[in-house]
């Protein structure tokens, strides 16, 4: 249990997520931050597993598989602003394991089924406010997400994209679902863009 699953920067910060208790040898509960010489906490930290993090603005988006975040209740994500926690509504009903940001809007992908209590299939929309589905979302895990123009890529381990075939990758454009020719053979674990290019790597 000493793994690093994610990692974000935002200025001279850089931002370490996964399953850990120490830092620099210091108690640090799955998460911490390095400014270039020395590590520090996020206050306590998460009680479980980080996979996912993402920066909004100023706020670190922090997702995974915990249930509490500087003590308090959260399930699977929560937002630490320089300072504190805070939770994105009442969160999920199982682990993330990726998150993007796209202007105002930040987007969950995992195991789940329900975000905020509502039905959203592995796939979700936090506006701020509130949690909406991604149409009827993908039949399986999500396990990775970028940003690509107007659009929305995310890769996993389903076959059905808006209830249309989809071989563990598809594109949502804001409204709609489309599946990338005809997909890849097993789960996508990794994309990254470059300019007009989508690169994914997984099994």
């Amino acid at each position: 249990n000493n793994t690093v699953y994610a990692l974000a920067v935002s200025g001279t910060n850089l931002y370490v997520g996964g399953h850990f208790t120490t830092a620099g040898g210091a108690p640090a509960n799955c998460i911490a931050i390095w400014d270039g010489s020395s590590w520090s906490t996020l206050g306590s930290g998460v009680n479980n597993i980080v996979y996912a993090l993402a920066m909004s603005g100023t706020n670190l988006c922090v997702g995974g598989h915990f249930t509490t975040a500087g003590g308090g209740t959260a399930e699977r994500i929560a937002k630490w602003d320089g300072s504190a926690w805070s939770t994105l509504g009442s969160g999920m009903s199982d682990t993330i394991r990726a998150l993007a940001v796209y202007g105002t809007n930040l987007y969950a992908g995992g195991l789940f089924t329900t975000a905020g209590g509502v039905a959203a299939s592995h796939i979700a929309k936090w506006n701020g406010s509130a949690w909406s589905a991604l149409g009827s979302g993908v039949n399986d895990n999500v396990y990775s997400l970028a940003v690509s123009g107007m659009n929305l890529q995310v890769g996993g381990h389903f076959t059905m994209a808006g209830g249309a075939p989809a071989n563990c990758i598809a594109k949502w454009n804001g409204s709609a679902w489309s599946p990338l020719d005809s997909g890849v053979i097993g789960p996508v674990y990794t994309l990254a863009v470059n300019g007009p290019d989508l690169y994914v790597g997984g099994s």
